[in-house]
């Protein structure tokens, strides 16, 4: 996931923290600064190789596209556990491109278990763009999805990777792409997925590896 930056000087001393495991806070006014320009409905299968999820629209600004990759599995709870990913990365991406970021959408709470390092660390992360007055545009990349369920049926772990290539990290205000030192191309992600008590996935743990994928996908 891209890290956020400030233009310098103050660049070096605002690299964000490594996701692992995601999250930051905000204000859930409801006010009109709230808004997207140039929203865009994100449905739950972006790729043509992926099937139309259960859940909510989220949109997007059309200066962001996420792309989902042979996102689908013929088992349904396997499915299910693709489909909370997949809409976890659009409820992040919503709350970042908001005018403030917010961190307390309804989406983050629908996709983020609250208490768990999941959850704290993506508050932090998204509060870290608010704070920069930064945001994001380009085209995120997600493939090679692998799930495994565990035997109880209540965890479940996705792993996959992200092609960040064409994103860039912008000021909110003028537009202009901020230095990124040191850019990574593909970021492998492990999320551990629990059930809450209506049965809903969420993703409660998130770990990344810079090391792990390239083009082809996830390393042995």
């Amino acid at each position: 996931m891209v890290r956020v930056y400030r233009s310098a000087p103050a660049l070096a001393a605002f690299a964000a923290a490594t996701l692992l495991a995601t999250g930051c806070g905000g204000d859930d006014s409801g006010s009109s600064d709230d808004k997207i320009e140039g929203a865009k409905k994100s449905s739950p299968a972006e790729s043509p190789s992926a099937p139309a999820a259960e859940g909510p629209e989220i949109e997007l600004p059309s200066s962001v596209e996420l792309v989902f990759e042979d996102w689908e599995s013929e088992d349904p709870e396997e499915q299910a556990v693709l489909d909370s990913g997949a809409q976890r990365q659009r409820a992040t991406y919503e709350a970042i491109t908001r005018n403030p970021p917010n961190p307390n959408t309804e989406f983050i709470a629908l996709y983020n278990m609250k208490g768990t390092g999941a959850w704290t660390s993506l508050q932090e992360w998204i509060g870290e763009f608010k704070d920069a007055g930064a945001t994001v545009a380009g085209t995120f990349r997600f493939f090679d999805p692998e799930v495994r369920l565990s035997d109880n049926g209540l965890t479940a772990t996705l792993r996959f990777c992200s092609d960040e290539r064409e994103v860039d990290q912008k000021d909110r205000e003028s537009g202009e792409v901020l230095t990124q030192p040191d850019p990574y191309e593909y970021v492998e992600y492990s999320t551990t997925l629990q059930k809450n008590d209506a049965g809903a996935w969420q993703t409660a743990d998130v770990a990344n590896n810079r090391d792990a994928c390239d083009a082809g996908g996830l390393s042995p």
